[in-house]
Formats: C-alpha cells, sequence, structure tokens
C-alpha cells in the first residue's frame, strides 16, 4: 500500500527489536537511509537494524515534514543518492514526468522523498537479509565486549557488532532569557514542523517567526496555503532573507583550491573579487559561491580554532544567506507580501515572552539600536534553527556518549569530532572502531555537511568502514 502523502511504500517500522544485530543504524533520515543503501550493495547478508524515534511518511524532516510545494535547495541533475550518478534523481524524475523539471530546476521535496523511498525498496528485494526498521528513541551506547550495547528506555539492549549514528542537529534552546520555562507557553512553538503546529490559528490573527531564514520560508508558506491571513512577523539577528538562487544555465566558474587559499579575511576578498568578476561578465555572481563550494571542507581544516572563530564571529550572517540561497519564486513570493503589509522584517532579538489576553502572547524585542518593542501575537515559531552549541544539548543519547567518553565535542562546540571515515574520536582522541557519524553533526570538522551532494560522500566512506570493521563470520 502506498502512503496518500508521498505516493510512495512506507518503510515497515515496527516496535519490536531483535536481540542483537551485525550494525545498528540511529536515524531515519536521508543519511541513515543512504548509508542503508550502500550496505545493501556492499553486505547484502548482513542483520542491519534502522532505530528512528519519530518515523515519518518520507526520510526525516527534510523530506518527510514538508509541504508539497516545499522546493529543494541544490538543482535535481545534483541530488542522486550516489556519488558517482548524481543525475539519477533527475532521470526519475523524467520517467515519471517527462519535461517537467529540467537539470537545473529545484523540484519538490517531497518528490524527493519519494525518490529515496523508491529506491531503498528496490535495494531492499535485492537484499539477501532485509533490515529490520525499528520505532524507538535510542539514549545510550556503550562498550559490550568487543561490540556494541545500544539501549532505550522502552525496550532491552541491543547488541550490535557496529553502530552508525545518523541523528541530526538537535534543536535550539529558543533565544531568549527565560525561554526554558516559557517553552511551556502555550502558542509558543519549539518545533514548527510538529504534528499540530500550525492548527487552530485564526485566519486574520498576527504570529512571529523567530529566524528569517529558509525554515522561516517554509513556515511562511505553510501558514499562508492553510488560509492564514493575518500578518507575520519575521525578527531575526541580521534582519535579511536568504539570497536568490542564480537563473538556470549558467555554468560554474571553476577555480582550484590554491585560487581560494588563505586565512578567513583574505579568502572572503578573493570571492568577493570573484563575484565583481563574474558580474563585470554579465554572469551571475551565485557561480563565484559555487566555485568555492568543492574546496570549502579543506580551507575549513586549514584554519586555526581562532580564524574558524573569526568566521563565525564576523562573515557566518553573510555566508548564510549566500550559501544558502533560496529559489527566486519562494523569495518573490515573500517579497509581495512586504510590499503588501501582510509580512514584517525585522532586526532584533526576543528579550521577553508572556502570556498576553485572550491566550496570545506578549513579546518584548531588543533592536540593534538598544531600544525596545512590544508585539502582540497569537503563536511565537521558532525556526532559528539547530543549535549553535552542542554544550547545551539537552539530547540525551549524545549526552550518554560525551558522559561515557565515547565521544568529544569539536574546539568549537559545533558537532563531535571525528576521524576522516566518521569513526567517532573518544576524549582522548581515540577513534572509536565500530562507532561512526555521518551528517550534520560532522559540521565542526567539515563545516560542509548539511546538503546531499556533501552527504553522499560521508555515507558511502561511512559505510565501506563499517564493512572493513565486521568480523570475517559476516557473510557477504
Amino acid at each position: 500500500m502506498t502512503d496518500p502523502r508521498t505516493g510512495a511504500a512506507p518503510l515497515p517500522w515496527s516496535e519490536a527489536a531483535p536481540p542483537d544485530a551485525d550494525i545498528v543504524i540511529v536515524g531515519g533520515g536521508f543519511s541513515a537511509l543512504a548509508t542503508l543503501m550502500h550496505l545493501l550493495r556492499l553486505k547484502p547478508a548482513a542483520r542491519i537494524v534502522v532505530i528512528e524515534k519519530s518515523p515519518r511518511s518520507a526520510p526525516g524532516v527534510a523530506y518527510g515534514a514538508c509541504d508539497p510545494r516545499h522546493l529543494l535547495n541544490v538543482p535535481a541533475a545534483r541530488m542522486g543518492i550516489f556519488d558517482d550518478d548524481p543525475a539519477a534523481f533527475h532521470r526519475w524524475l523524467e520517467s515519471r514526468d517527462p519535461g517537467r523539471y529540467s537539470a537545473d530546476d529545484f523540484a519538490p521535496r517531497a518528490l524527493f522523498g519519494r525518490y529515496l523511498l523508491d529506491q531503498l525498496a528496490a535495494a531492499l528485494v535485492a537484499a539477501r537479509q532485509p533490515p529490520r526498521f525499528v520505532r524507538g528513541e535510542v539514549s545510550g551506547i556503550q562498550r559490550d565486549a568487543g561490540a556494541w550495547r545500544v539501549s532505550g528506555n522502552d525496550r532491552p539492549a541491543l547488541r550490535a557488532g557496529a553502530v552508525l549514528l545518523a541523528p541530526g542537529l538537535p534543536g535550539s534552546t529558543p533565544p531568549w532569557p527565560g525561554a526554558t520555562a516559557s517553552a511551556s507557553i502555550a502558542g509558543v512553538v519549539a518545533d514548527p514542523w510538529a504534528t499540530g503546529a500550525f492548527a487552530g490559528i485564526e485566519p486574520d490573527a498576527d504570529v512571529m517567526i523567530l529566524g528569517s531564514g529558509l525554515t522561516a520560508i517554509d513556515a511562511t508558506d505553510a501558514l499562508r496555503r492553510q488560509g492564514h491571513r493575518g500578518v507575520i512577523h519575521l525578527v531575526s539577528r541580521n534582519g535579511r532573507l536568504p539570497l536568490p538562487h542564480a537563473p538556470p544555465g549558467n555554468a560554474i566558474a571553476m577555480r582550484s583550491w590554491d585560487y581560494f587559499q588563505g586565512n578567513p579575511r583574505e579568502v572572503l576578498r578573493v570571492l568577493r573579487g570573484l563575484a565583481r568578476q563574474q558580474a563585470a561578465a554579465g554572469l551571475p555572481w551565485q557561480s563565484a559561491l559555487d566555485a568555492i563550494r568543492p574546496h570549502v571542507t579543506p580551507l575549513w581544516q586549514s584554519w586555526t580554532g581562532p580564524q574558524r572563530q573569526q568566521f563565525l564571529r564576523h562573515a557566518r550572517p553573510l555566508w548564510e544567506i549566500h550559501r544558502h540561497r533560496a529559489p527566486t519564486s519562494a523569495l518573490d513570493n515573500m517579497s509581495a507580501q512586504l510590499a503588501a503589509g501582510r509580512l514584517t522584517l525585522r532586526r532584533g532579538q526576543v528579550q521577553q515572552v508572556l502570556a498576553g489576553d485572550a491566550d496570545g502572547l506578549q513579546i518584548t524585542l531588543r533592536h540593534p539600536d538598544g531600544s525596545r518593542s512590544e508585539q502582540r501575537v497569537a503563536r511565537l515559531f521558532n525556526c532559528t534553527g539547530p543549535t549553535t552549541d552542542l554544550r547545551r544539548t539537552n539530547n540525551p543519547l549524545l549526552r550518554n556518549l560525551l558522559q561515557s567518553g565515547c565521544a568529544s565535542i569539536d574546539e568549537l562546540a559545533l558537532g563531535l569530532r571525528a576521524d576522516v571515515n566518521g569513526a567517532l574520536l573518544s576524549a582522548d582522541g581515540v577513534a572509536q572502531a565500530g562507532l561512526l557519524l555521518v551528517g550534520s553533526l560532522r559540521r565542526g570538522e567539515l563545516w560542509e555537511s548539511t546538503a546531499v551532494p556533501e552527504l553522499r560522500l560521508q555515507c558511502e566512506r561511512a559505510a565501506r568502514a563499517l564493512v572493513a570493521g565486521l568480523p570475517p563470520t559476516v557473510a557477504s
């Protein structure tokens, strides 16, 4: 039976878990399932268990909590699951709806979720040992006599030969003083993609969205399509929307690694110069950002800790709006709402959130000039993105790994430390054989660790490392 939301066969999630497995995968998003597909290719008879706390109709929040009109942020021709075939997703689109999407188009995220499920379904048919998909939370992972003990609050522990962590980034703490207490106030929404987050709002009521990035654009779009007519107030530290993608059909300004070498200030100076050259030649400035993208991770790794901190403190906001761009159609829609007064965009920070009259909220904002303003809204959505300081996480699994010493936080507390294959580094810097990490939690040492073109490389490398570490008794 197909899922009416995705049009694809849903994964067979179950509450029951086996007592042991060759490999356990923690997570159910892109990184988890892409690695699973590599494993099924490399070791089709391995006993694999996938554990996900909150399975969705399609993989992860990005593709399972999206609306049918939410678009990908990478062109279709670069979204294939496997690095040796990046155009596979576009061919899949063509096979189902010929001519509708060009190679340069930003296809709906829901379609990419269906593509993932379709590709996984084909891989499962070919597997000699079908994986088990288990609904549950993993709260602890410990060494267990040459293997790993994977435990949860609601079930007996599972013994695994190896473990792959693909949990994504934990959500951020609401960014205002006393946020923990005010999070329980009705109308404060910590997760805009939680079930019912947009329900029950009066159509003409004002609402506020913290953040003005891609998630805020998606949340605005979701509100409007459910009939919301009131003013939506976007508030962020920089008060800027993402910049647009380039028009389709423009070639990337290819440059070698040597072209961009230097400290953050030097790299940004070179990048601005290349963007000006492109503009002077009648080409989009975006091609300069695309030119540096293959070199971002080695550049990041070449910087010292203080240099990385300098980048985060001074350049990150501008980098984010240039690097994580939005489709022109989405930005045109936002601009029209701004012009019509149905949307506001302000720089500021929330200082206080109080329950107001008639179940609304009274919010105090502090602006860059030191002034304060009050705003009454029916609902407040936190769209500021994932945490930027892993030391503040309340995630039980991450706390367990850190407290046990099996994992360690990178120098800037952006993520967890790992070796080149993704093996977690312990508190004393030792690679943990058979305990690997893929996904956004590697951003502290890779920086680029969120988009499919980078993630699929991590997934393939981690899968090969997992298979290489299995005992010879595991059949191929």
